[in-house]
């Protein structure tokens, strides 16, 4: 089984220019699970190996636009490219309003499209296909977003904060996390300004990986213009800073 992490946005909505916004294409075997669609993430995806109509679904966290503005892009150009499967868009069912606002954008709608609302309680199942099992628990962000657990099938468990500052439903969900995504809107030292707008900082994600035992860190929805390098260690936990078009093999 192959299963790899494709960076296709790694900023948040004010940072560096080399950074786009927040997507990340999860591979497993020939499918393809797209965690948020920021902007630009379309012609992003392009521009890596990853063939388009083996997207297999699409998991939204919250209605902010940097993770959100690229679905009619991916709607539209699925359709041009003959994109046979039902496209299925999870998400939070606050977001109800937003999705039905960006496809009707689109004027002639070519792909089928199933919208699964998730009611945002704890540990609700998001979506299972024998290969990939999700669930869904609520970030602190924005009162209505997500954050997501994902199990590919008898090897290994990814979860995906979004975005949101530290809580201890993060902490009971990574517990038996092979990886961790965390955003790293904030430099360390700015804690309480982080916490006070729903995010985290590089220290958050950290203490939280070591104090879990999480092998692997991976940091996302980078605001600071700091350049790290791409992977170093702390104690146990092997961190990574991914630019966009990174792939990383788990």
């Amino acid at each position: 089984m192959t299963i790899k992490l494709y960076f296709l946005g790694t900023g948040g909505w004010v940072g560096p220019a080399f950074r786009t916004y927040s997507s990340i294409a999860l591979k497993v075997n020939e499918n393809i699970y797209l965690l948020d669609v920021g902007e630009s993430s379309f012609k992003n995806l392009q521009k890596t190996c990853l063939n388009p109509l083996n997207i297999t679904a699409i998991f939204l966290t919250h209605a902010h636009g940097d993770h959100i503005l690229s679905l009619p892009t991916y709607v539209i150009n699925l359709g041009a490219l003959g994109y046979e499967r039902v496209l299925k868009i999870i998400a939070p069912k606050w977001v109800k309003e937003s999705i039905r606002n960006l496809l009707d954008l689109i004027t002639n709608l070519k792909v089928k499209v199933e919208v699964k609302l998730l009611e945002g309680y704890d540990g609700e199942l998001a979506f299972d296909n024998g290969e990939v099992k999700v669930w869904s628990y609520r970030a602190k962000h924005i009162e209505n977003s997500l954050m997501y657990k994902i199990h590919v099938k008898n090897k290994l468990t990814i979860v995906y904060t979004g975005d949101t500052a530290p809580n201890k439903t993060l902490e009971e969900i990574v517990k038996d996390a092979d990886v961790l995504i965390h955003e790293a809107t904030f430099m360390w030292g700015f804690e309480k300004m982080a916490h006070s707008a729903g995010h985290s900082t590089i220290h958050d994600a950290i203490k939280l990986a070591l104090k879990m035992n999480v092998k692997k860190l991976i940091l996302t929805h980078i605001g600071f213009t700091l350049k790290l390098p791409g992977s170093f260690k702390v104690g146990k936990t092997v961190v990574y800073v991914p630019n966009e078009l990174d792939v990383i093999s788990l």
